[in-house]
């Protein structure tokens, strides 16, 4: 199938266009010949009117001419007179062959030759001093106006046939155009699926590497050079497994090499804690506390690397459920109210009634992460404010505090992993700089949104969440 294509997409959206433009082309040369061929016929049928007028004028005009020389004749008897009929029959004659070569209808061309012949006779008497009385001439032009009116049913016969093929080369290019449109339209639509076809090949190797599906080889079928690009797309994919891999065996094996000796201290200074060893003075028990106190931090650093590790695969994972996020949103401010008792902090909330579809367990985390930092960053006897409402098909989640909230310079870094803003709580051991990382993870996972606003005291996140969960190809 490869050998049908043209070796290039360029190449490929070229002969589309080229099919595209042959229908309409085909119709715009037709449409060409036909003008030309109306434009000759006007042409044939104007120059054919003027030579029937010029003609039938001459005629008239000299049989005009003719009829007074005759008159002239008769009464005055003069040879001369006779001379100038002779000349004016020599010009009738003349303008009779110019009119007799316009198309004319048999009954006019059969007038002609008996207005010919009839002139004919009546000179042959005239040059014989034949008896020639004036009756006989009005005969005669009363026989040429029936000529010069086959001149005139000439012409408007000639324009009737040019209005109708007027009229039927409009039906024609009408008609042309209707079936030249629909062709076109259908030979786009081919063309456009051939190539929306070889788009989405590359879009789904595109997901494929997003998936981080090892299992799942790319292959791009087409033109060459998309081939060669979904093969370029494949050994980059297999690049970021091994990368993956790489990664994931060394936060393993990082997270356990950690944990062992971690271990060993902390129940060593339990041990010591419990005087086992024998009893301590206070500058023991000052050291022994510093030394829990960083044995705790370490516990919780490597637990929040690890947790960031599963989120990057969160989407990957998540089996979509639609639950309550407003319980979700009061059964962890549940579990924060000794925390928050302890620091005189309290829980201003506002939480209407919102179903969402995606992993609860991980949305629970997302809350959890914003409502901790929130009160480790109040002062005391202050507020934190949760808000939670349904807007435009999507959940909107707010949590504001009154703490020192976030530089204007830092709301995007402050979401990326181990960055801690430059406005940190007193009193407290510093965080690991993972939990929004990790918050941010499992929002877009849920293709969502989470962001950091401009307050003027404090800090104000804000979670979007689609209410249905969108499939995606």
């Amino acid at each position: 199938m490869g050998s049908l294509y043209p070796k290039t997409f360029l190449r490929l959206i070229v002969i589309g266009f080229g099919l595209v433009l042959l229908p309409l082309l085909f119709a715009l040369g037709s449409a060409a010949l036909k003008v030309q061929r109306l434009a000759a016929q006007s042409e044939l049928t104007v120059r054919e009117a003027a030579l029937a007028t010029r003609s039938s004028r001459e005629m008239q005009e000299i049989l005009t001419g003719m009829e007074r020389a005759l008159r002239q004749y008769l009464v005055l008897k003069d040879r001369r007179l006779l001379e100038d009929y002779d000349r004016l029959h020599g010009e009738f004659t003349l303008a009779a062959e110019r009119f007799s070569s316009l198309p004319l209808d048999a009954d006019g061309r059969s007038g002609l030759h008996g207005l010919l012949e009839q002139e004919g006779r009546l000179l042959a008497a005239l040059e014989s001093g034949g008896s020639v009385t004036a009756e006989e001439f009005a005969e005669m032009e009363e026989r040429s106006r029936d000529v010069l009116a086959s001149g005139r049913r000439l012409v408007d016969a000639g324009i009737e046939s040019l209005r109708a093929s007027a009229v039927d080369m409009r039906r024609r290019l009408l008609w042309l155009l209707l079936t030249a449109l629909p062709v076109t339209l259908v030979i786009a639509l081919w063309f456009r699926s051939i190539i929306s076809a070889q788009l989405r090949q590359v879009d789904q190797a595109v997901r494929a590497i997003g998936q981080a599906d090892p299992g799942e080889s790319v292959a791009v079928s087409g033109p060459e050079d998309l081939a060669f690009l979904g093969r370029r797309l494949d050994w980059l994919r297999r690049r970021l497994a091994e990368l993956e891999e790489q990664k994931t065996v060394f936060l393993r094996h990082v997270s356990h090499d950690l944990k062992t000796p971690l271990t060993a201290i902390r129940e060593g200074a339990q041990l010591l804690g419990e005087g086992v060893p024998g009893p301590l003075n206070e500058q023991q028990k000052t050291i022994l506390s510093i030394l829990e106190q960083n044995s705790r931090r370490l516990q919780q650093l490597i637990e929040e690397l690890v947790a960031y590790q599963q989120a990057g695969f969160a989407a990957g994972s998540i089996a979509p459920q639609p639950f309550a996020l407003d319980e979700v949103c009061a059964e962890v401010l549940h579990g924060h109210l000794l925390l928050a008792a302890s620091r005189a902090v309290r829980f201003e909330r506002r939480l209407e009634k919102v179903v969402v579809e995606g992993d609860a367990e991980k949305l629970r985390a997302v809350v959890d992460n914003l409502v901790s930092n929130a009160i480790k960053f109040s002062p005391a006897d202050s507020i934190v404010r949760i808000g939670l409402r349904a807007e435009e098909g999507q959940a909107v989640l707010d949590i504001a505090d009154q703490g020192a909230g976030v530089d204007a310079a830092e709301r995007e870094r402050i979401f990326e992993p181990f960055f801690r803003g430059t406005r940190k709580r007193q009193g407290e051991v510093e965080g690991s700089g993972l939990g929004l990382a990790i918050a941010r993870e499992y929002v877009l996972a849920h293709r969502g949104k989470i962001e950091a606003l401009e307050t003027d005291k404090g800090a104000h996140f804000r979670v979007i969440l689609p209410l249905v969960w969108e499939k995606r190809d």
